[in-house]
């Protein structure tokens, strides 16, 4: 399935609940919500994420919400920085 081009104008979104859909893919447009600070998206078929969420400043470690091995495609200088965004946070 796909999520609706308009869901990309809501540059307020904060949080985004995606979990349990047929998801297969999450577009590279999500890199464009920037006040996105958690996401949902277990359950879904996703293989892999974008590296585009690396985009969104606000977002942390403990706000993306995905399984361990789909976390595990990001690139690594995606997964530090939002490591470091929870550490900073603390």
């Amino acid at each position: 399935e796909a999520l609706p081009a308009e869901l990309f104008q809501c540059r307020k979104l904060r949080t985004l609940h995606l979990g349990n859909n047929v998801l297969q893919s999450l577009p590279s447009r999500v890199g464009e919500l920037a006040s996105l600070s958690q996401i949902e998206l277990r359950g879904n078929r996703l293989e892999c994420l974008p590296v585009e969420l690396g985009d969104c400043p606000l977002l942390k470690r403990s706000g993306l919400v995905v399984e361990e091995d789909l976390f595990n495609t990001l690139p690594l200088e995606v997964k530090e920085r939002l490591w470091r965004a929870d550490k900073e946070q603390a």
